[in-house]
């Protein structure tokens, strides 16, 4: 059976990260994005904005980012973006300091303030850099081993850099990153051995039970609309100003033709009515870009008695 369900699109991935049912997928996510960077494994955490159908159906282009506090008190940010931006870095990071800033009250001290941690998985090629996992931190340019805090930690996931296939993968990230590709086009029946992890069964039974819910398939299809709809007029509003800028520039190739077109025909009707006019006064008019200017010049060429008429005129 292909699973048919696209764990990317984020009524999915939330629906899969962002539920209290599926927490265990989320502390399993959370472990294998940050097992390099914890001293010990994340066992529980809380999750501060809960997976809730109506509150997506009633804005369906938000973002459905995760929230999440650990025992130890720190904050997690997880969110899945399809199209993201060139300036979706500041994005990130703006949010970033939004959760860290909201742990604060009035009169707190600052030593209450705890690690935030912002997770991101990106489906398009954001950074020139090399590898799928990016993790970026405060720390000191000469000694990278040296942080200023340990309290902003951000990762950045390109999943179209993630080429490993079934057989490669090597870890949990692997796993999951091979999941969120292409889990759309996963054959369940049987789970493939590359797969075969308690969290990753249990993702793919939480993806089947929506493929065979018929409102959980009604609310998935009707995001992936709303998805599709707004690229569609991202991509047109970008063609029409592609098309937009071509006419400026073509009209813009027009104009200069005709401005050459002119200059050559007053260099030329000068010689004929003054003999040589002089390289100045040619330089002059090869720096007039108004047409209608040039077209008045050439007009008055015509009755001009004396060089100086013209010289006169172009100054103006």
């Amino acid at each position: 059976m292909i699973l048919g369900i696209d764990p990317k699109i984020d009524y999915a991935f939330k629906k899969l990260f962002g539920s209290e049912s599926n927490k265990p997928l989320l502390i399993a996510l959370l472990n294998a994005v940050l097992r390099a960077y914890l001293a010990e494994p994340i066992v529980d955490v809380e999750i501060l904005n809960p997976f809730n159908d109506k509150d997506i159906l009633g804005d369906k282009l938000s973002i459905l980012d995760i929230k999440a506090r650990d025992r130890n008190g720190r904050l997690y940010n997880i969110e899945m973006e399809m199209a993201a931006a060139k300036a979706y870095p500041k994005r990130i990071l703006y949010y970033w300091s939004k959760l860290y800033e909201s742990q604060l009250h009035e009169g707190d001290h600052y030593r209450r303030l705890k690690p935030t941690i912002s997770i991101s998985f990106v489906n398009r090629f954001l950074f020139s850099a090399t590898g799928f996992h990016h993790e970026f931190a405060v720390r000191s340019s000469s000694q990278p081993s040296f942080a200023l805090c340990e309290d902003l930690s951000i990762h950045v996931i390109e999943l179209p850099k993630f080429l490993g296939t079934i057989e490669e993968l090597k870890d949990d990230l692997d796993r999951w990153c091979y999941f969120l590709r292409y889990g759309e086009s996963l054959e369940t029946d049987p789970i493939p051995d590359g797969l075969n992890t308690p969290p990753m069964v249990k993702a793919v039974e939480v993806m089947k039970n929506m493929t065979q819910s018929e409102i959980e398939r009604e609310r998935y299809e009707s995001r992936l609309k709303a998805i599709r709809d707004q690229q569609f007029y991202v991509e047109s509003a970008r063609e029409e100003g592609l098309e937009e800028g071509l006419e400026k520039g073509r009209e813009k190739g027009r104009e200069e033709g005709r401005q050459l077109e002119l200059v050559n025909s007053l260099e030329t009707g000068l010689e004929l009515k003054f003999g040589e006019p002089g390289k100045e006064l040619f330089t002059r008019i090869r720096e007039i870009t108004d047409v209608a200017k040039l077209r008045t010049i050439q007009q008055r060429l015509l009755i001009a008695q004396t060089i100086d008429e013209v010289r006169e005129l172009v100054k103006q």
